[in-house]
């Protein structure tokens, strides 16, 4: 099996804001990665989108600027509406996620965990999805290896509940991963939805918080197979 990465995100910006650093520092080695991005993001916002282009055509071209930014090779979109994927047929999203990765073979498959980060309903459901995908087909030989859930550690943001956000305990987070190196990458993916205010917002906070260390960090939690042990590289 060859090293290589899937991600199962909901939205365009998704693969930015919590993974941009880590994808591009394995990119950078040579490791293959690719982005299913289950909606085209048309219910967000649209700070100097022209009135002739409708949402979701300015994002699918924001996510492409950005994947190429932090080295993603592919990208699939399910076609599905955003803020609807939790109404979608359940089963025809995983089959869909199961045709990619049996397309695509990687060994790694990165999504959002049950709390969705934000909680956003779609992020839980393309979360539950993926994992259902990834547990069907990692029994089969060619099938993934293991099964990463984005995360923050608790430490990291001692007040999440004032940004809305849920963390993870420390002693649970698998991989804290240094991005120091791939900040300003990061930073640019961000910067690449253009059209997000929430984008704008969070590169701020990363420029303010080049200091405190918290935008040098990006977090992982193993689900599957599950292990309390701490890793260094999601190909150990």
């Amino acid at each position: 099996m060859k090293r290589s990465t899937l991600l199962v995100f909901a939205h365009p910006d998704d693969e930015s804001f919590g993974m941009a650093g880590t994808i591009k520092k394995y990119t950078q080695q040579g490791v293959p990665a690719d982005l299913i991005c289950a909606t085209r993001g048309e219910k967000g916002s649209r700070v100097n989108v022209p009135a002739n282009i409708d949402t979701g055509t300015a994002r699918e071209a924001e996510v492409r600027a950005a994947a190429a930014i932090i080295g993603i090779r592919d990208i699939y979109f399910l076609g599905y509406i955003d803020g609807e994927l939790d109404k979608a047929d359940v089963e025809e999203v995983v089959n869909k996620i199961k045709d990619i990765i049996r397309r695509v073979q990687p060994e790694i498959v990165i999504t959002f965990g049950p709390d969705g980060i934000t909680g956003h309903n779609d992020h839980v459901a393309i979360g539950k999805a993926a994992t259902k995908a990834f547990e069907r087909l990692s029994v089969e030989e060619s099938g993934p290896r293991k099964l990463y859930y984005v995360t923050i550690a608790a430490s990291a943001v001692p007040n999440a509940d004032d940004f809305g956000v849920a963390t993870r305990p420390d002693e649970e987070v698998t991989i804290s991963t240094d991005i120091s190196d791939y900040l300003d990458s990061k930073i640019q993916a961000i910067a690449a939805h253009r059209s997000q205010q929430d984008a704008r917002e969070f590169i701020k906070i990363l420029e303010e918080s080049r200091e405190s260390g918290f935008a040098e960090k990006e977090y992982l939690y193993l689900a599957i197979p599950g292990s309390t042990a701490k890793e260094t590289d999601l190909f150990q």
